[in-house]
Parts: C-alpha cells; sequence; structure tokens
C-alpha cells in the first residue's frame, strides 16, 4: 500500500498520549547501556522498570559571564553608535556655518566690486566736471579770462603771480 491508501485506512490510528509513554517504556531494553545509562549511571534502572530520576533544573543557554560580556558589548556598541550621530550633527552644523560665511564673503567681494566700477567711472572727466561745476560752483572761462603764452616770450618764474595780475586787472 502505498502511503495516501494507508492514510484512510486503520493503519494510523490515533493513541491517546499517555499510552505512548508506557508503550515507550515497554520497548525500551531491559539490561545494557544506554544513552541514559550514560547520563544518570548504570544503577538508574531496577528490576526492568524505569525508574526516572527527577530532572535536573535547566541550565540557562547562556553562561552569566557570556550575558554579562554581551550587555558589555552592547552598552559599547550604543555609546559608539549616539557618539557618531553627534558627531554628524556637528559636522553638519560646521558645515552649514562655513556655507553661511562663504555666502557673506561672497556678498561682500560683490559689494567690492560694485564699489570699485563706482570708483572708476567717478575718476573719468566727466564726473569730475559735473562735480566741479554742482558742488563747487565753478565755470567755464570767458575768452577774456584765457591766459596766452607765448613761445618766445621771457617766462616769468611765478606763474601764479602773473595769472593773478591779469585777473586783478581786467576785473
Amino acid at each position: 500500500m502505498t502511503a495516501a491508501e494507508r492514510a484512510y485506512t486503520a493503519d494510523y490510528s490515533y493513541v491517546a498520549p499517555s499510552t505512548y509513554a508506557r508503550d515507550f517504556a515497554q520497548q525500551l531494553p531491559k539490561t545494557g547501556t544506554d544513552s541514559r545509562d550514560r547520563a544518570y549511571g548504570r544503577n538508574s534502572r531496577k528490576a526492568g522498570n524505569i525508574e526516572l530520576l527527577p530532572e535536573k533544573k535547566a541550565a540557562s543557554p547562556i553562561s552569566r559571564p557570556v550575558l554579562l560580556r554581551s550587555v558589555l558589548m552592547l552598552i559599547i556598541a550604543g555609546v559608539l553608535l549616539v557618539g557618531t550621530v553627534w558627531m554628524s550633527a556637528k559636522a553638519t552644523e560646521i558645515k552649514y556655518s562655513i556655507n553661511r560665511t562663504n555666502n557673506e564673503i561672497r556678498l561682500l567681494e560683490n559689494e567690492i566690486n560694485t564699489l570699485n566700477i563706482k570708483i572708476q567711472s567717478s575718476n573719468g572727466i566727466e564726473s569730475v566736471e559735473e562735480y566741479a561745476i554742482s558742488k563747487l560752483g565753478m565755470k567755464y572761462p570767458k575768452s577774456n579770462q584765457c591766459i596766452y603764452i607765448e613761445e618766445g616770450a621771457a617766462v616769468r618764474e611765478d606763474l601764479a603771480a602773473v595769472i593773478k595780475e591779469k585777473a586783478y586787472k581786467e576785473s
């Protein structure tokens, strides 16, 4: 019979769990050594009946030193993780500060360039002329206020005095 045919036959029947232990105990050999004898000693059986020794308390799968070492390693790993996160936050804060300072530097450089352009444009003859006329009240000289210097004429040592003389004579 195949396994599929036996599934629906009487070959498989329900047996109460209490009978399993009794049937199992009857099937064990009454003499000789087995793993139970090695674990609890040779005198664990008497008169063909199995005498079960009281079970030892189940030892924890992890010993105390291993547990302490594991907890210590977890604490160290946690501290390292927190330290890493903190250092990353500080690095980000410093990068933000550097970027902000670089932006301020760029703004100041742009302002310096703008001021340099204004200085160059204000040094031109047009701006000097405008400033002299508007702020200082200067005017262009009239034709009778001009001084002509001749090439062959003797030049006096004090040119400012000559200009002053001519200016007072005409006025």
